[in-house]
């Protein structure tokens, strides 16, 4: 059985999954036990395929893992980028190496003369569990020296203000986040104003606020539009095409991309070829059946929380699937540090 995915023509370039914090909402599982960057000449080969297989490239993204941790090679990329000719709308960060403005002022220079337009700056009280409120407010304001006003984005600015009334010089834990703010403000703030995803470390580390339900209540939800149809992707480090935002799956190597783009071969990707056909609730029954799943008993709190432990427990007891991939994604969703 054979597909096509629709062409990309947004997505993100995630240099690596290491990061200097191990945040309990990151979608991508990112942590300091990540090793890997990604190859120079692997991003101009898929800058190449990008180039080669969509006709209107509207909008992409530098990230890691935290992409600053090695900046000569963030630096490399974005000069690419500029070669190539891929919109980068931002690069992420959540400045947590802003240690002084000489020092982010140089770097934020550097990205601007190499073409970079805009940065995005994370504040959440899940990065404050590591980072200091002072590293984002540097960030902030040279940022806007550097970038201009509109170059700046900071993610979410509701947390700034929040954090900014609890403490400015030291981490906070998310649970003096919730006991400064209030519970009900804490929930609200964060399921309407994050736009979390349910996939990743999320539905193992802050579930509880949310609402959780059956595996049942995930029947008629088929992932054909994340997985083929979406126009977005993500390529990580290891040359993965990650669909959309689907940590955890690879659709093939990024670095061949009219090969994937024309000839989706999905009897080789049984995994994504039963999410395409019957969604989680069909890989559940899968997993169940072939594998001896154990469903979480509180429930799930989206169809891609049901997904990703589905494929956690399949690939902790079989390293067959190739699209469940990389393996220490699996990992470090529940790893050390958590």
């Amino acid at each position: 059985m054979s597909s096509t995915i629709t062409p990309i023509d947004s997505g993100g370039i995630m240099l690596s999954y290491k990061c200097n914090c191990t945040c309990k909402h990151c979608l991508y599982a990112g942590s300091p036990a990540w090793k890997e960057w990604i190859g120079v000449q692997d991003v101009s080969r898929i800058f190449e395929g990008l180039n080669e297989t969509s006709s209107r490239l509207q909008g992409f993204h530098i990230a890691g893992g935290e992409p600053f941790l090695d900046f000569d090679r963030l630096l490399r990329v974005q000069r690419l980028a500029t070669e190539f000719g891929i919109p980068i709308e931002y690069v992420e960060t959540n400045a947590g190496w802003c240690s002084s403005e000489e020092i982010t002022a140089k770097r934020f220079d550097l990205l601007r003369n190499a073409g970079l337009k805009c940065i995005l700056i994370s504040c959440s009280p899940f990065h404050a569990e590591r980072i200091t409120l002072s590293h984002v407010i540097r960030a902030v304001k040279v940022g806007a020296d550097i970038f201009g006003p509109s170059g700046v984005i900071l993610w979410v600015p509701e947390f700034y203000q929040q954090i900014a009334n609890i403490a400015t010089n030291r981490s906070i834990s998310l649970n003096e986040y919730i006991d400064s703010v209030g519970e009900s403000i804490a929930r609200y703030t964060i399921r309407s104003k994050y736009s979390l995803i349910t996939g990743g470390r999320m539905g193992y580390q802050i579930a509880d606020m949310y609402e959780r339900r059956p595996p049942e209540c995930c029947k008629d939800n088929f992932c054909r539009p994340e997985l083929l149809e979406s126009g977005h992707a993500h390529f990580d480090p290891y040359g993965n095409l990650i669909p959309c935002f689907c940590s955890g799956i690879s659709l093939g190597d990024a670095r061949d991309l009219q090969s994937l783009m024309y000839y989706l071969d999905l009897s080789a990707l049984p995994i994504v070829s039963m999410l395409v056909e019957s969604g989680p609730y069909g890989l559940y029954k899968f997993a169940v059946k072939e594998y001896g799943y154990v469903p979480i008993k509180a429930g799930y709190i989206g169809k891609c929380h049901l997904c990703v432990d589905v494929r956690r427990w399949i690939q902790s007891r079989t390293g067959k699937y190739k699209e469940l991939a990389p393996a220490q994604f699996y990992k470090e969703l529940v790893g050390n540090g958590l």
